[in-house]
């Protein structure tokens, strides 16, 4: 059962996680109106406009699910575009990791972080998804779009919250029986067949990639040699 915490406003729900992960129970689910410290991969300042988009962390204790961290990370964004798909949104996709794209635009992040000492005691996913937005002002790396300027109506955000829970909830359970969800997501590979800059060794290279691998890596090619790649030897110039 879901263990909800609702704030009007939070630096960051990932960082509250963090902060208190020890005395949560597992899938806990901390959701905010507005953060004020939203941050994306590689540090990148991450804003919401208040109230319209759904802004929540996930909580993972479960040893089963972080030993499969890399499916999580791209089985969260599989979650969300399955839920998007349901509102009848067309062209999506998973740019590798975990972002969610509608065309070439990104309408939803996320952000996988771990806590560890010893050993990883905790994964914490925090999503990002654009529902109600109107308009976004600043410069963007990957041009975003919200539910509302596809769909041209507005979306209650709870209603989306509710679906975007039950169904990472179940594809996790999927993800603690061992189930081999790669065919889930393959067909939504918004990378396959592009080129993006790897760090290889100490060299930045340009290089193909042939898609997600079955262990959610990145599979690429390097003139004729295949690599497989993790999300911190990947930046993405297309």
């Amino acid at each position: 059962m879901m263990k909800e915490l609702f704030f009007e406003q939070i630096d960051s729900t990932n960082v509250y996680l963090k902060d208190h992960y020890e005395d949560l129970e597992d899938m806990t689910f901390v959701r905010a109106d507005y953060q004020s410290a939203g941050r994306g991969r590689s540090g990148r300042k991450w804003n919401g406009e208040k109230g319209q988009a759904l802004m929540f962390s996930l909580l993972i204790k479960d040893e089963r699910v972080i030993e499969r961290f890399k499916v999580l990370s791209v089985l969260s964004a599989y979650s969300v575009l399955s839920v998007l798909e349901g509102y009848g949104l067309k062209d999506l996709s998973i740019k590798w990791p975990n972002d969610v794209y509608a065309g070439d635009k990104k309408i939803c992040g996320i952000l996988l972080e771990s806590m560890s000492r010893y050993k990883i005691e905790c994964l914490i996913v925090g999503i990002g998804l654009n529902v109600n937005q109107e308009s976004f002002e600043g410069d963007f790396l990957h041009e975003p779009v919200s539910m509302l300027q596809l769909l041209g109506k507005r979306i209650s955000i709870d209603e989306v919250k509710e679906k975007v829970y039950c169904e990472l909830s179940k594809n996790i359970l999927k993800l603690k029986d061992g189930e081999d969800l790669y065919p889930l997501f393959q067909k939504y590979d918004y990378l396959k067949g592009k080129s993006v800059y790897a760090s290889i060794g100490k060299q930045r290279k340009l290089v193909s990639v042939v898609g997600i691998d079955r262990d959610c890596s990145l599979l690429v090619k390097d003139g004729q040699e295949l690599l497989r790649l993790d999300s911190d030897e990947v930046t993405f110039h297309i």
